[in-house]
């Protein structure tokens, strides 16, 4: 009958330090003074990982909410990711948390993998990612790879193509002949 008793109860509990950190993440997005800078957020979440205290489903959703917001600067006139790795990282945890249970992290496991591809290799899968066109002011989406359904879309909670499209236009590729006389 102990037993029974002792295997009802998690053997892990969450985090607190990473309930804390996403709290104080989120809450900077509302507009709530910042105690710390989301880079020392991400550096705590970092090291939290890498001494094994990301253990559960919650944790993971914490963590990956956190490095999710890695920053970004102007470069040559783009936008470029401080750490487009760390989108990567969210993107694994967010998928774990969502294995784990964790309903709102299954929209942030395609988020998070758009953002890594529109940073890194300059177009997304499934269209959650917009920037703004500096040129015009607007905000268009990143440039969508089409073998992606509107079936794969829906398993994360994302509207179809058309949709997407009638909501915001789509970045115009730049071709590689372009990028070689613009130097990229």
């Amino acid at each position: 009958m102990l037993l029974l008793v002792a295997l009802s109860f998690p053997l892990w509990a969450d985090n607190v330090e990473l309930s804390q950190l996403a709290a104080e993440d989120q809450a900077v997005r509302t507009g709530s003074n910042d105690p710390q800078s989301d880079d020392a957020r991400r550096e705590h979440v970092l090291k939290i990982i890498a001494t094994g205290g990301a253990v559960t489903a919650q944790d993971k959703f914490n963590a990956a909410l956190v490095l999710q917001h890695t920053g970004l600067t102007f470069c040559d006139g783009q936008l470029k990711s401080l750490s487009a790795e760390n989108y990567l990282l969210a993107h694994f945890l967010f998928k774990e948390a969502m294995d784990g249970g964790i309903k709102d992290a299954t929209y942030l496991a395609a988020a998070s993998i758009d953002r890594y591809l529109s940073f890194s290799k300059g177009y997304q899968r499934y269209g959650t990612n917009r920037v703004i066109d500096q040129a015009t002011g607007r905000e268009m989406l990143v440039p969508i790879d089409r073998s992606v359904t509107d079936e794969d879309r829906a398993l994360y909670g994302i509207p179809p193509l058309h949709e997407l499209l009638k909501q915001h236009p789509e970045q115009r590729e730049v071709p590689a002949v372009e990028k070689q006389q613009a130097g990229g």
